[in-house]
């Protein structure tokens, strides 16, 4: 007799009452070949083990386990994300589970959140698995709706997310930019494109859309729509004035759209020097001025800086001054008389002393004894008003700052072009406005984010009008414009960090007004990337970036609306640069507040301060 290994067999015992169930492996190969040896196998309640000479070994227990039944539920049986495209048609199902088995016959209710939806049927009964499925048929506009179901007469519900997806691309509703106008050779003001939909207007992504022109430059020449199915170019009109043309091809519609703009001749401006008059000026004293890490003040008629001084713009011996203007790494002062000294960086010729070497003590600015009533400066240009109010520039002139009709750089002082006057100047980082008598404004320069304020993003090499009646008090940061309006502060150009107050990050060409101020300010002081105003009773708002506490509200955080500075102290004048904020109040103290890495702040430490801090 032969005994598979590890089958079931069940045996007596030899001693004992009662049964005992052994484990063993029958490796029996014959009964008689084995002297009737038997060998252990494993043996359940209804087997016997005929084995003479083993000691049976106790069986593995039993265990009469009992399964923890379920809690009811009501569960999708496909992932709860679903998405087709608009128009189309999808399944949802859930299936309803009782506490150990499917609950059968049960009524499920399903519901739409979107109208347009059809639900066909919305209750149904499950079948004998449990599941209960219906058609959804989806809107012909894209987007997000949910779709919930519910097991009748009870708790148990779950829910879908339905994403409507737009069609493939079957046509071009609309298009951007057309008939616009610009100079020869300038970018157009506003990109240039096509927005591509599908046949129930649904914007469509991820087209590809090429852009051609014969004349001029257009980049990029290939690119995908956007989420809005938008896509644009750059556009800079060819050497040639009137109309032209860019191809716009859609291949997945087979259609090519042109678009048209006009080219206007550039105007002829005289960039021969113009002959100054050496009329007398009436110096207007600045004791105080603020650079991108570096401030600079008179006692009397001696100059003394604080910060930053790497390319020698903290001059250790300045004296006789008494007006002052300072630009990224250079400061320019004038002496009683009007004429002009400068000192610092000068890789763009803005020291005005015919080189580009930089100076660690004033030298005389080439002016052939034209003398200035004021000055200004930016990142590598200087500015001022000679006898009369005209205005006299030099220095780097890449993107026309310098404003004489051309983009070369001035290493001496050469008259603005277009015959104009005016009684104030304020220079940006590499753009330049000037307040005439008759409450305009005109800029000049770089116009990369609107910063001239003419409604264009053109840059200007002679001045250009600002869209905007300015009574006083302009202020000029590094991408930015502001002025005083009557009782509204408008400011214009960059607004990444809300430099502009209107609310949003948006940048503008053209003014706009500043938000939260509680009424009519006096003067206008703007750093790189904020702005603040000084109010009639003496208290001050600011605006903008806020990274190292320039607003002087007590945070970190950004404004994109006007803030109130904190405390209780009243200001008589304010002024701003780089990161860095600075006041001097009714009784003369001066605070400042903002950046402190090279002490600029001025309280003898390189602690940056979000709050008005005495300045020791």
């Amino acid at each position: 007799m032969l005994f598979d290994p590890g089958a079931y067999v069940p045996y007596k015992p030899r001693r004992g009452g009662g049964r005992r169930w052994r484990r063993a492996l029958v490796l029996l190969i014959g009964l008689s070949l084995l002297g009737g040896v038997g060998y252990g196998a494993y043996a359940t309640k209804d087997q016997w083990l005929i084995a003479d000479e083993l000691d049976p070994l106790p069986p593995p227990p039993v265990e009469d386990t009992v399964s923890e039944p379920s809690e009811p539920r009501l569960e999708a049986l496909s992932q709860t994300e679903v998405s087709g495209e608009a128009g189309s048609t999808v399944v949802l199902a859930v299936r309803a589970m009782g506490h150990s088995s499917p609950m059968v016959d049960s009524s499920v209710d399903f519901e739409a959140s979107d109208g347009d939806a059809v639900l066909a049927p919305e209750s149904v009964q499950s079948d004998s698995r449990g599941v209960a499925r219906t058609e959804l048929t989806l809107p012909t506009r894209a987007g997000s709706f949910s779709v919930s179901a519910r097991l009748a007469q009870s708790d148990l519900q779950t829910s879908f997310t339905i994403r409507v997806l737009p069609g493939p691309p079957a046509r071009i509703p609309a298009i951007q930019g057309d008939g616009q106008r610009a100079e020869v050779e300038e970018l157009l003001p506003e990109q240039v494109g096509v927005i591509v939909t599908d046949a129930e207007g649904n914007p469509v992504p991820g087209v590809d859309v090429r852009f051609s022109t014969s004349g001029g430059i257009v980049g990029p020449t290939r690119t995908r729509t956007d989420s809005t199915g938008l896509a644009t170019t750059r556009w800079r009109l060819g050497p040639e004035s009137g109309p032209q043309r860019v191809q716009v091809r859609v291949e997945a519609l087979d259609t090519t759209i042109t678009l048209r703009s006009t080219a206007t001749a550039r105007p002829v401006v005289d960039t021969r020097p113009q002959p100054l008059e050496t009329l007398p000026v009436t110096v207007v004293r600045r004791e105080f001025v603020i650079g991108t890490s570096h401030v600079c003040s008179l006692a009397g008629e001696a100059v003394s800086c604080r910060g930053a001084s790497v390319r020698g713009q903290g001059a250790a011996e300045a004296s006789g001054f008494v007006s002052l203007a300072t630009g990224a790494s250079h400061v320019c002062g004038l002496d009683s008389s009007g004429r002009a000294s400068c000192w610092g960086a000068n890789e763009g010729g803005q020291l005005g002393d015919g080189t580009r070497s930089d100076r660690p003590a004033p030298v005389a600015v080439r002016t052939d004894q034209i003398r200035f009533s004021t000055l200004t400066a930016g990142v590598t240009h200087t500015c001022g008003l000679a006898g009369g109010g005209v205005p006299v520039c030099w220095g780097q002139n890449l993107n026309g700052q310098v404003g004489d009709g051309s983009r070369v750089d001035r290493l001496s002082p050469v008259t603005v072009g277009g015959g104009m006057q005016f009684r104030s100047l304020v220079a940006g980082w590499n753009h330049t406005c000037g307040l005439s008598d008759n409450g305009n404004a005109f800029c000049w320069g770089l116009n990369s984010d609107g910063q001239l304020g003419d409604g264009s993003r053109l840059d200007r090499l002679i001045p250009e009008l600002v869209r905007a009646a300015i009574n006083s008090s302009l202020a000029a940061g590094s991408a930015h414009t502001c002025g005083i309006s009557g009782p509204q502060v408008l400011c214009w150009g960059k607004n990444d960090s809300g430099q502009l107050g209107d609310g949003t990050t948006q940048g503008r060409p053209q003014p706009g007004a500043v938000q939260g101020l509680p009424g009519p300010a006096r003067q206008l002081a703007a750093g790189a990337v904020h702005t603040c105003a000084l109010m009639s009773d003496g208290s001050v708002y600011c605006w903008g970036q806020n990274l190292h506490g320039q607003l002087g509200n007590g945070s970190m955080q950004n404004a994109t609306q006007a803030t109130r500075v904190a405390g209780d102290v009243r200001f008589s004048s304010i002024h701003a640069g780089g990161a860095l904020t600075c006041g001097w109040s009714l009784d003369g103290s001066q605070y400042c507040w903002g950046l402190n890495q090279y002490g600029q702040l001025g309280d003898g430490t390189r602690q940056s301060r979000s709050t008005p801090t005495p300045v020791g």
